[in-house]
C-alpha cells in the first residue's frame, strides 16, 4: 500500500482521522518486512522523520523509543504496536489482528496451507469456518477446493452448488467445477494431462498441457482452456500460476 510522510501538523488529519476508515501504521524506519506486509495486508504506513526535532513530542506521545518501533492506529485510537525489525513471520502474526478479523485470519491460514499442499490441515480449518458461517463464500470455495484435492468430489460439488452466479467466488467455483470434468476426458493427446490434473498433480498436468500446445496438437483448444482453468483453481498468487502463465504467454504471443 502507500507510504505517507507525516509530521506533527499533519498527524491528526492523516493518522487519527484516517484510522477511522482503516487502520494505519506509524513508523520512523520501514523495514523490508514491514513494507512487504503493508502490501500483503493492504495497510498504509505513515512515516515520521526521526531527524526532525519538531517530531520529538509526537514520538514521546507514541512511546516510540527505537527507530524500529511501529504503532498502529485504529478507530482514532492507538491500538498497539510492534518492533518492525522482527522476522517477517513474527511481525505478521503481531500486525495481522489489527487489519483482519479472526475469520479472515483463519481463511488466510487455510489458503496458505492449501498452497503448501497441507490439505488435511486446511480442511480442518475450513470445515469449522463453513459450519459457523456457511454464507462466507470464500470459505465455501476453499473447502470445496480442498475436498476436490482430497478426492471427495461429490461433497465438493454439493458445496459449490450453494455458490450462486451473483455471489463472490462464483467464477472460481465455476472453474473448479470444470476441473472435475477432467475426470471424464480420456481421448489422446489430452488423456495423460487430464489424468494428472484429476489426481491434483498440477505441476505435471500443466507441463503436459503446455507440451501439447508446443507440439501444435491443440487444434480443439482444450489444452489452453485446461491451463486457464487450472490457473483459476490454483489462484493468481500460486507459484505454478505465475510460472506456467508466463510460459503459455510466450508460446501464444512470441
Amino acid at each position: 500500500m502507500s507510504i505517507i510522510q507525516i509530521n506533527l501538523e499533519t498527524f491528526e488529519h492523516v493518522v487519527i482521522n484516517g484510522s477511522a476508515e482503516k487502520p494505519i501504521a506509524v513508523a520512523f524506519e520501514i523495514s523490508k518486512a514491514l513494507e512487504k506486509l503493508s502490501n500483503e495486508l493492504k495497510f498504509t504506513i505513515a512515516k515520521l522523520d526521526p531527524e526532525d526535532p519538531n517530531n520529538q513530542p509526537l514520538a514521546g506521545y507514541l512511546q516510540m523509543r527505537a527507530l524500529s518501533d511501529v504503532r498502529v492506529f485504529k478507530n482514532k485510537q492507538m491500538a498497539g504496536g510492534a518492533d518492525g525489525n522482527l522476522p517477517e513471520a513474527e511481525l505478521k502474526k503481531l500486525l495481522q489482528p489489527f487489519f483482519f478479523s479472526e475469520e479472515e485470519i483463519q481463511l488466510n491460514n487455510a489458503e496458505e496451507a492449501l498452497n503448501l499442499g497441507q490439505t488435511s490441515g486446511a480442511i480442518k480449518i475450513l470445515q469449522k469456518l463453513f459450519e459457523s458461517n456457511p454464507s462466507n463464500k470464500k470459505a465455501c470455495y476453499l473447502l470445496a477446493k480442498a475436498k476436490t484435492i482430497s478426492g471427495k468430489r461429490e461433497e465438493a460439488k454439493t458445496i459449490l452448488q450453494s455458490i450462486k452466479e451473483t455471489d463472490d467466488f462464483h467464477s472460481e467455483s465455476k472453474a473448479l467445477m470444470e476441473l472435475m470434468d477432467f475426470y471424464e476426458e480420456t481421448s489422446p493427446p489430452y488423456d495423460k494431462a487430464y489424468k494428472l490434473a484429476s489426481q491434483s498433480k498440477y505441476a505435471e498436468a500443466l507441463s503436459s498441457f503446455l507440451e501439447i500446445i508446443e507440439n501444435k496438437q491443440d487444434s480443439e483448444g482444450k489444452a489452453k482452456k485446461a491451463m486457464l482453468t487450472l490457473f483459476s483453481v490454483l489462484g493468481s498468487k500460486h507459484e505454478l500460476t505465475w510460472e506456467y502463465r508466463a510460459k503459455l504467454n510466450r508460446l501464444i504471443f512470441v
